[in-house]
């Protein structure tokens, strides 16, 4: 079963307090920390929202072998794979292959897809080894999570048998700093803080309709 673990949670806020206090017409500090912690928790509805990470994070998909994906479309024994010349010739069954051009494909499922850092496995041998990135190509698309695509006629490398045969860490966001956020998603978490700085309460929360509007450009989409 593929498994995903956060390598990289960077503490590293959209919008300073400075700005949230302009933004809410605050002329003290001592709400300071309170707001801080507004900007943490806006942020957190806002991605939730879009699906995907502002700031950029680093994650660890594990899986047991080549055809250990979230997203598979051939589930069945000797499948696809079996009959199509693109075929890896150690992947006979499972995983995920484009309907069109027949090639393998990883679906990387935090958004917005950044960059690949390595694809690492264990070999026969039990022996840690990064696969050449010539192997494969990383695509990335707007409003859609991104994936690693097997180049046509590459060979998957044998792996031994355990839970992290193979590793894929990635980066996911904008960027690294706040000045990569787009513009709207900041004014977006704005409103948001400033509904939740007017109520104090629990309640049946829903998002400001301008927020939504300014997020919606940004939302990732399932397959």
């Amino acid at each position: 079963m593929a498994r995903l673990k956060i390598y990289d949670d960077p503490n590293t806020d959209i919008l300073s307090v400075s700005e949230v206090k302009e933004h809410l017409r605050v002329d003290h500090s001592d709400e300071d920390t309170y707001i801080g912690t507004l900007i943490k928790a806006a942020t957190q509805v806002a991605e939730n929202y879009c699906g995907g990470n502002f700031i950029n994070h680093a994650y660890e998909l594990y899986m047991e072998n080549w055809n250990d994906v979230y997203v598979s479309n051939s589930d069945t024994e000797k499948g696809f794979w079996f009959n199509t010349r693109k075929s890896p010739a150690n992947l006979k069954y499972g995983g995920y292959y484009s309907p069109y051009t027949g090639l393998y494909q990883i679906l990387l499922t935090k958004a917005p897809l950044a960059s690949v850092e390595h694809i690492k496995y264990y070999d026969t041998n039990n022996a840690i080894q990064t696969w050449v990135n010539t192997e494969y190509n990383v695509l990335t698309f707007e409003n859609q999570k991104g994936f690693v695509e097997i180049k046509n006629g590459s060979s998957l490398p044998d792996v031994y048998d355990r839970a992290d045969a193979v590793e894929v860490r990635y980066h996911c966001g904008y960027g690294t700093s706040a000045s990569d956020v787009p513009e709207a998603i900041k004014h977006a978490v704005l409103l948001i803080i400033g509904n939740l700085y007017e109520k104090r309460e629990d309640a049946v929360f829903k998002l400001p309709k301008v927020s939504e509007y300014l997020l919606d450009p940004y939302k990732i989409y399932n397959y």
